[in-house]
């Protein structure tokens, strides 16, 4: 019987320039490797994971590889080298003897390992040497920038600030110097913020924004294509997002940060570079954001329980209130709908057709869930019953990747114990013995701390029975004002903070539904249909409110 095999390649940040490691290089050795063998190759998966980690397990096609095995749909799968699975050693033998105990053997292009205690040695001395490799590549790089940056440099990692230019400068360090083309634009948009446009208001984020696009201002991306991403907008086209970044970049009054990602501000190196906004508007605009935020909350006309706790379920994008004033011959009346941002192209090269819904619907099915947890304890004893159901499908993989692990282990310590028996019977020396050791030493530090892992995320994901007293306990004080609640909008919005409330809008066969979860559980709701009439008269064809 001709055996089935799939292709698997996969390229990650250190890989830029290596030859051979490119995707469709990986696949055309892998897919002659197969044919030479007389297999039929049915997938050919490729895996870029520059944005994420080669140590991680939630990469996509290798994923995509493990339901095919565990479905039986291929015998054999075929990847360049061992490193091509990861460069971690835990991880790459981990996934191996999954895929092994589903049936499935592991082909290596490059090497060629027997299963024998051998060839099993060969093959972790090559996977060490590959993580040792990956964990030196990483430890350079870093230090490398951070060193780069204290002597003074300014390191970019993609296109310079709007308003400025990468140059080297006068004592050879890499630095920002000012473009006055957009430099000018973005003292426009300090001064029209903080003293007013040429009529004497100051605009706000999206005033500003849509100024700039009325004017035809030319953005980062219009003038250099290309570069720092793909250009979503038309010419000249604005977004609130990038006003705003400009607004609150301390890069403007002339201070780089770098080591914002994962640090916290002490750690910050900061670099001097040349400013564009005196220090003195820059302070102001800060004070005028801020003063801005507490008002527009103080302000807000209308009330939305799920503000920043709501998003479309089709397109992922989030949700916003919207007030929508009706007229007709004889009234005249207000409705608030819930809105995908994706509609009204808030986010550009997306579109969505999620229709609006009631905010009135919504939030009082919304609220109404949440009481019940909070006054009814067999209510939150089932939502955590079922919140404990929803991720048993997680720990299950998990600790049969726990009981994978310990089978490594105790091969390995096996493995170890043969070696010394066979020294001390003076089978090899003892400079052999020392190298081989600490080999198989390596292997089992490496499969213990991805064990340690492992270990920690199940953590994550149970909830101890201390812990689900103190959520009852947690409800029970919620619960005693809860009445107060209803009438009053700041302890509901309190309340759904506290307890995480999420809520996914999505229309199926021409129905609203209404997803909603929260820290005891999760629940689904229909909510209408589309007949509804939204001109002030009355509703037609209303479905039950029910859950299931």
């Amino acid at each position: 019987m001709t055996k089935r095999a799939i292709l698997y390649a996969r390229v990650s940040g250190d890989d830029r320039g290596n030859d051979g490691r490119n995707l469709k290089g990986q696949l055309d050795m892998c897919r002659k490797y197969a044919q030479d063998q007389g297999w039929i190759v049915i997938a050919e998966l490729a895996e870029d994971d520059r944005g994420a980690s080669g140590a991680s397990f939630e990469l996509p096609e290798l994923n995509r590889a493990r339901d095919m095995a565990q479905a039986g749909e291929f015998d054999i799968m075929v990847v360049r080298e061992l490193d091509r699975l990861s460069r971690k050693l835990a991880k790459q033998l981990i996934v191996e003897e999954e895929l092994n105990r589903m049936g499935v053997e592991v082909e290596y292009v490059l090497a060629d390992y027997d299963d024998t205690p051998e060839g099993r040695l060969n093959k972790h001395i090559r996977a060490t040497i590959a993580e040792y490799e990956r964990e030196k590549i990483n430890e350079r790089m870093v230090r490398g920038r951070w060193q780069k940056v204290k002597a003074g440099h300014v390191l970019l990692h993609s296109t310079p600030p709007y308003g400025y230019q990468a140059c080297v400068g006068s004592d050879g360090k890499d630095t920002l110097e000012i473009y006055e083309p957009e430099a000018k634009i973005v003292r426009m948009i300090y001064s029209w913020y903080a003293k007013g446009d040429e009529s004497g208001k100051k605009p706000t984020i999206k005033g500003i924004t849509k100024k700039l696009t009325e004017m035809k201002v030319p953005t980062r991306k219009d003038t250099m294509p290309g570069r720092g991403g793909h250009k979503k907008q038309g010419w000249g086209q604005w977004s609130s997002a990038t006003v705003s970044k400009i607004l609150k970049n301390e890069v403007y009054r002339g201070l780089w940060h770098y080591g914002k990602s994962g640090h916290d501000r002490e750690n910050w190196i900061c670099v001097e570079v040349s400013a564009i906004i005196e220090d003195e508007l820059w302070l102001e605009v800060m004070e005028i954001r801020k003063h801005n935020k507490h008002r527009s909350i103080a302000q807000r006309k209308h009330n939305y329980l799920l503000t920043g706790h709501i998003r479309c379920g089709h397109c992922g994008t989030g949700v916003y209130g919207h007030p929508n004033i009706w007229r007709s011959k004889n009234a005249t009346g207000l409705n608030l709908y819930y809105r995908c941002a994706a509609v009204d192209k808030a986010r550009v090269n997306l579109t969505c057709n999620l229709p609006q819904f009631r905010v009135e619907d919504v939030d009082s099915i919304t609220w109404e869930w949440v009481k019940s947890f909070l006054i009814d304890p067999k209510a939150l004893s089932n939502g955590l019953i079922a919140y404990q159901e929803e991720r048993a499908i997680d720990v299950a993989q998990t600790e049969e990747r726990i009981e994978v692990i310990n089978d490594l282990i105790d091969d390995n310590q096996a493995q170890l114990n043969r070696l010394i028996d066979l020294y001390l019977a003076g089978e090899f020396s003892k400079e052999f013995l020392i190298d081989r050791k600490k080999r198989f030493e390596t292997t089992i530090e490496s499969l213990e701390a991805e064990k340690n892992n492992l270990y920690a995320f199940l953590e994550t994901r149970i909830l101890t029975q201390d812990q689900i007293s103190n959520i009852k306990l947690f409800a029970a004080e919620i619960g005693k004002g809860i009445e107060s609640a209803d009438n009053d909008f700041e302890k509901r919005r309190r309340m759904i903070e506290l307890l995480n409330v999420q809520a996914i809008l999505t229309v199926d066969d021409d129905v609203k539904n209404l997803n909603v979860s929260c820290v005891f559980g999760a629940d689904k709701y229909y909510v209408y249909t589309d007949s509804r009439v939204d001109t002030g008269g009355e509703s037609t064809d209303w479905l039950n409110r029910r859950h299931w």
